[in-house]
């Protein structure tokens, strides 16, 4: 009778080990992929933050005449069915004024200048063959800064 009770301590204790480590995998594994989330998530707004300053000084730069659009208001953000990313918002607080802006995968999902835009905000801005690119921009922002 004594191997039996012995037997039967062992396999509690083995039960009771194997318990103890499996629990700190889990809280290990949990702790790992929720720091991952994280990180991702701050990739996230990260990116999404430059895309809507890069669409903002595309519109502001682009308009027939100069400060037209004072602020650029964005009301969502999200991943479109062709995988590219679509910035919705509107200009001046006139939700009438509004566009989408896209980031797709073939310009490495960075804004580029394809947007749909109502008719108002058509209206403000350059003419299609006079639309400055966003590099475009970009010289022109780092040498006014060189002149200051």
């Amino acid at each position: 009778m004594s191997p039996r009770i012995g037997v039967g301590v062992v396999s509690k204790k083995i039960l009771i080990i194997f318990t103890i480590i499996m629990s700190l995998c889990l809280i290990i594994g949990g702790a790992y992929f929720k720091m991952k989330n994280d990180a991702r998530e701050k990739e996230t707004e990260v990116y999404y933050k430059e895309q809507r300053e890069r669409i903002t000084l595309y519109l502001k730069y682009n308009t027939k005449e100069p400060n037209t659009i004072k602020n650029v208001d964005f009301t969502k953000a999200e991943v479109g069915p062709m995988g590219d990313v679509v910035f919705d918002g509107y200009i001046n607080g006139n939700k009438k004024d509004d566009f989408s802006a896209f980031s797709s995968p073939e310009d490495n999902f960075q804004f580029e200048g394809d947007m749909t835009l109502s008719e108002g905000l058509a209206q403000l801005l350059k003419p299609a063959h006079q639309l400055k690119s966003f590099e475009e921009i970009e010289k022109e922002v780092k040498q006014e800064k060189e002149k200051h």
